[in-house]
């Protein structure tokens, strides 16, 4: 309904009469509260996984002599069902991890000066247009110098190489990582955090750790509501269409290609500020000659912008994403496809992995 709603928008816009504009107006209206409605009926409580949870931290802590005190707070959190659906294997693998390698046992919590009972915590809330879901311990932590140390062993990084605390947490979620000593038959099922973190991309998730030696962990799930439908600005490269989520933008500025020609370091300074930027068209290898005037729109994500330079901006739209499938899987800066109301395809931008891949 919403693709055959571009259509007639593009046929009004071809045929300019003004009380037909009117009348697809108003439908676009109706359109857009049909959709509220349908993603309101899809949106379940992540309370519905509680019970599944509290099962399994009953049976794990029993099996490993362990006492766990367990605490969720906002449960009537609400995300689309399909997510909820894809969600409970990651967290399931979160929470045996939690149990088996986080907390200690009562012995070894006494004389470290804690309570003899653990605690995992799940929290979710709203954060904008996304759910925030956090699992928390109070257990022994990560320690980011074992975990440099093993990464170094698995020539994953190298002696000289300078990482942030966040950037070595992130690597026990490269494939095949493991600091544990011996599998067990609670988290070593040959599920590792890799898959985990796959797992939340596959669904536009995000998955970040921090952790305190003694302390604890946390382990935060940045979430989309919904997966199908989502604001877009449709642009353009050598007529080509592309979407970049409006939620994502922070603003549209002009640019000259001469003045990008002169920039170092792909750096370029918009409004008094430096930022860096990605030149679609160098990364999309297009020879052909870039017009005179092109357009950097700066996307952010945390406390990071980066600027995408555009041939020009078409129009901002409603679009339905579709995954564009496993064939496709290694593209990470593309996060799903959507058919416009010309019938032509356009590639979903997922500006959170181009500002992750270029900060690194």
């Amino acid at each position: 309904m919403v693709t055959s709603q571009a259509r007639l928008n593009l046929l009004s816009d071809q045929i300019k009469s003004p009380e037909l504009a009117d009348a697809i107006e108003h439908l676009e209206k109706l359109t857009r509260q049909l959709r509220d409605n349908a993603f309101e009926i899809s949106l379940i409580p992540i309370e519905s996984m509680v019970t599944r949870l509290k099962r399994l931290i009953r049976d794990l802590a029993s099996e490993l002599n362990k006492e766990v005190n367990f605490i969720a707070e906002g449960t009537e959190t609400e995300l689309d069902k399909t997510i909820i659906e894809n969600l409970n294997d990651p967290l399931m693998h979160i929470f045996r991890n939690a149990i088996d390698h986080g907390i200690e046992d009562a012995e070894t919590r006494k004389k470290n000066g804690k309570a003899a009972i653990g605690t995992i915590k799940l929290k979710s809330f709203y954060s904008g247009t996304n759910v925030i879901i956090q699992i928390i311990d109070d257990g022994k932590g990560i320690n980011p110098e074992v975990i440099r140390q093993k990464a170094i062993e698995k020539e994953l990084i190298s002696e000289d190489d300078i990482l942030s605390q966040a950037a070595i947490f992130d690597l026990i979620t490269q494939p095949g990582f493991s600091t544990a000593s011996s599998i067990t038959d609670i988290s070593g099922r040959g599920v590792g955090m890799d898959v985990v973190k796959k797992n939340i991309q596959k669904i536009q998730g995000e998955l970040l750790i921090e952790s305190k030696a003694g302390r604890g962990t946390t382990f935060t799930l940045k979430l989309p509501l919904t997966l199908s439908i989502i604001d877009g600005l449709i642009v353009s490269v050598e007529n080509t269409p592309y979407i970049i989520p409006i939620q994502n933008i922070d603003k549209i500025r002009p640019i000259t290609h001469s003045y990008l020609k002169e920039t170092f370091n792909n750096t370029i300074v918009l409004d008094n500020e430096q930022l860096p930027y990605i030149y679609l068209r160098e990364r999309f290898a297009i020879s052909s000659a870039a017009p005179a005037r092109e357009q950097v729109v700066v996307v952010y994500y945390e406390n990071q912008k980066l600027g995408i330079v555009i041939d020009k901006v078409e129009k901002q739209s409603q679009v339905v994403v579709k995954s564009i499938g496993q064939r496709f899987h290694h593209l990470d800066i593309i996060s799903g496809a959507s058919i416009l109301g010309n019938g032509k395809v356009a590639l979903v931008l997922d500006t959170n992995k181009i500002i992750s891949t270029i900060g690194k």
